[in-house]
């Protein structure tokens, strides 16, 4: 097949190409790199600065970029806004992708009006998030970095219901988001993928706690998200047992940095703190098992069952609950204090991630449902 990846997130797409083209289809990645991640991408679709950017932008797509957009039998989108541009000439682009291409589908990896709909509003999907816990909001939505009235904005929101209408299908990354877009797009065909690791482009696991010394553990919320992905919390935490267990752990807290070099600190650490409010572990707690790290990530047991993880396995991810900062506080405390176990759920952490998120496998459900085949 001749496939397009049009936007990308946290090397989402990049990852899935890399795993397409082994398989033997032609594809094409056009983004903007994942902006400070530097990711990988075949065309460049980065928003300069300045004040005319989204004129230039919009200006290259209509012209020069055209004929790199049109002719494939698939086109998977990114998200409803897969390139920095305003609704109205997004929706145009999406009518020139329409006619010029086969089928086209949406990756549902990250916000849009209907994920933030859902989470903000009064019957959500899930019985917590970063918008709500239990139907008390939550400071992220008071904040600018949420643009709850941007994402909830009349003029976006009719936007949004135009591209769904318009897209074929769409797969899901995570298990909230795919009971979300059931939710709010009942007759939408629907399938999951999960979130691709390439383990082959990672390094291999190595010796873990009480083996090779210190418990280092890996704080890694991107700046300016931490009321988001409830990092202040974890961080919170994780400062109140390396100041107790002075001798036994090292906390190493760096700031946004490239994805290579994101990937080597990665593999330096025996637990990564990811995020609070998930029920699903997100990209870089997946790369941290797949090093037999252990993540403080989603991990809630809607999950397992979901992806079909017998209920006795070792489950690998420390869950943090929001609803228990306290416990979630002596959970993680008495982890520490037992390497025994730790160890034994690194030694787990590589298993799962082979068999729910390879590449390959993520690959195959993507090939799968473009084929009109049951994921």
């Amino acid at each position: 097949m001749k496939i397009l990846l049009l936007g990308d997130a946290s090397n989402y797409h990049a990852t899935l190409a890399t795993a397409l083209k082994a398989k033997g289809h032609d594809v094409t990645l056009a983004s903007d790199r994942g902006k400070w991640l530097l990711t990988s991408c075949d065309i460049d679709l980065s928003r300069k600065s300045g004040r005319l950017s989204g004129a230039l932008l919009y200006g290259r797509l209509l012209t020069t970029l055209a004929p790199k957009l049109k002719g494939y039998d698939v086109v998977q989108f990114v998200s409803p806004g897969f390139v920095s541009l305003k609704p109205g000439r997004l929706e145009e682009l999406l009518r020139k992708l329409r006619r010029g291409n086969g089928s086209l589908y949406l990756t549902v990896l990250g916000y849009d009006t209907s994920v933030v709909t859902n989470l903000a509003g009064p019957k959500p999907a899930v019985a917590y998030s970063e918008w709500q816990i239990d139907g008390k909001a939550q400071p992220w939505r008071y904040t600018g970095e949420a643009d709850y009235d941007m994402w909830t904005a009349p003029r976006l929101h009719e936007y949004n219901e135009v591209f769904y209408n318009t897209i074929d299908g769409a797969l899901t990354a995570l298990y909230e988001y795919h009971v979300i877009t059931q939710a709010e797009h009942p007759g939408l065909r629907l399938g999951y993928a999960g979130i691709p690791v390439d383990m082959s482009s990672l390094p291999a696991p190595s010796l873990r706690p009480g083996i090779d010394g210190k418990i280092r553990m890996l704080y890694t919320c991107r700046r300016g998200r931490e009321l988001e992905k409830g990092g202040n919390e974890l961080y919170a935490m994780l400062k109140r047992i390396s100041a107790e267990f002075p001798d036994t752990t090292e906390l190493v807290a760096p700031e946004n940095m490239p994805f290579s070099e994101f990937v080597r600190t990665l593999a330096s650490a025996d637990i990564v703190s990811d995020q609070m409010y998930s029920y699903t572990p997100g990209t870089t707690a997946l790369m941290a098992m797949a090093m037999g790290a252990v993540p403080l990530s989603g991990g809630e047991s809607e999950y397992y069952r979901f992806i079909g993880e017998p209920y006795d396995a070792v489950r690998p991810i420390f869950n943090p609950d929001p609803r228990d900062l306290e416990g979630t506080y002596r959970r993680l405390r008495s982890l520490v204090m037992q390497p025994d176990e730790l160890r034994r759920m690194s030694a787990a952490a590589p298993g799962f991630v082979a068999r729910h998120n390879e590449a390959s496998v993520v690959a195959d459900r993507f090939i799968s449902f473009w084929e009109n085949k049951e994921v």
